[in-house]
């Protein structure tokens, strides 16, 4: 095991332990510049403010963002349907951008040149990762932004990454053995399948391994599985919440009470009928005005449900802390770190003419996501029917996830019924 000191120090030491007057003026200041570059670069919201009857000028404090209306992930994959492709939110032509990503939706998310442009740099040095750490990260890195997304902020903490990606479990185990992975990033059910891999090959992960910090995301992480994972490995981790759109959201630090909010972004949690501005305690919806010149969105709401928190952190950071993901707004749903669409499915099940109305429902189980498609049918396909494959391979192009076919008789969904339905609990 390596002597690095993980609990000390801060990335952005001047932001993360500001006064609350401090905090509300930095806030005050990048959204002042933020409404006059957006307005005057980006259609999208130079539309969004004259619509409200709004001015930049009149956007003087976070206060003044109630008089914007919201912006849903719903409405920005429209947005980009109709004026393709990053539908009038883009302040710079395309060829400065650095990449470009597609999410489910299908949403095009930009990255543009700027260091630390997704804000993961602040998490991964709050959760306890340092440049002498060797990390594997077991993100995708295709089409998604996820794997470049966290490879770019792990070096610019300094870290040496190995950009393994998800899969190939048995290489995963020799490369953390034979290279002393320190630190590992992606979902904490993956990790424990990786350790659990470990010891049908005999070893044993706490003594036989190196790894000493995880960062994990994507997924809800629960108590149990955390503990599972930590007492598997003897490691430490930490967790955080963020979206393809936005980058960094929300970090734990080593006291893992909550994750404190990004310095990168003003975020709110509002009533997700009426758009009240909640307070401490009370729950809400994500949303999130990010403080991005080349891809601003103001007031984009994720969808997730959350609450925070404004007691003190023993870590020193004094940002308001989310609690915890509490589920989703919408019909929209991750599954195994993925966004499920209702529309996008539709469009995939809209392929078959055997297939009249579909369902898909979310279930748990040990820790790990399983999606299973109801499909009403006239006549069940016999076993090994090539439609089985076709619409599975149709599901896994369309949607990046397997699922589980279940054939129904034709009226056993009802008229009403919800496209997804999620059966999973957490703690």
């Amino acid at each position: 095991m390596t002597l690095i000191e993980r609990s000390s120090g801060y990335y952005h030491e001047e932001r993360e332990t500001a006064s609350a007057e401090a905090w509300q003026a930095y806030h005050d200041r990048r959204l002042r510049g933020l409404a006059k570059h957006a307005y005057q670069f980006a259609p999208a919201v130079t539309n969004l403010f004259d619509k409200a009857g709004v001015k930049p000028a009149d956007i003087s404090s976070v206060k003044d963002l109630e008089r914007l209306p919201v912006t849903t992930k719903t409405q920005l994959a429209q947005l980009q349907a109709e004026n393709p492709p990053f539908g009038g939110f883009l302040t710079v032509p395309i060829n400065q951008l650095k990449r470009v990503f597609m999410s489910p939706g299908p949403i095009f998310d930009p990255q543009g040149k700027a260091t630390e442009f997704w804000g993961w740099s602040e998490g991964f040095y709050a959760a306890g990762f340092r440049p002498q750490d060797v990390v594997i990260n077991t993100f995708g890195y295709q089409m998604t932004p996820a794997g470049l997304m966290f490879e770019e902020s792990l070096l610019d903490v300094g870290c040496c990454v190995i950009p393994t990606g998800v899969g190939n479990t048995e290489t995963q185990v020799k490369i953390m053995k034979e290279l002393g992975v320190t630190g590992f990033v992606g979902m904490a059910s993956y990790l424990r399948k990786i350790g659990e891999h470990a010891i049908v090959e005999g070893l044993d992960p706490k003594k036989d391994l190196s790894l000493e910090i995880g960062y994990v995301a994507a997924e809800i992480l629960t108590d149990t599985l955390r503990s599972e994972v930590e007492e598997m490995f003897g490691m430490r981790l930490r967790q955080g919440y963020g979206t393809a759109d936005c980058g960094c959201l929300a970090y734990e630090c080593g006291e893992r009470n909550g994750m404190h909010f990004t310095s990168n972004a003003y975020i709110e949690i509002l009533d997700p009928r009426t758009r009240e501005v909640m307070g401490p305690g009370e729950p809400g919806e994500v949303v999130v005005t990010l403080f991005n010149s080349i891809y601003p969105l103001i007031r984009f709401a994720t969808g997730d449900l959350s609450a925070f928190t404004v007691e003190p952190c023993a870590c020193g950071r004094t940002a308001p802390r989310l609690t915890k993901i509490m589920g989703r707004v919408d019909q929209v749903t991750k599954v195994k770190g993925m966004f499920v669409h209702p529309q996008q499915a539709s469009a995939v099940i809209a392929k078959f003419s055997q297939v009249g109305k579909f369902q898909i429902v979310v279930t748990r189980e040990n820790e790990v996501d399983s999606m299973t498609f109801k499909l009403e049918m006239a006549q069940a396909p016999p076993s090994g029917d090539p439609i089985y494959a076709e619409i599975t391979s149709a599901i896994q192009d369309g949607i990046k996830l397997r699922p589980k076919l279940e054939i129904v008789t034709p009226g056993s969904l009802g008229e009403d019924a919800d496209i997804i339905v999620d059966e999973r609990t957490w703690e």
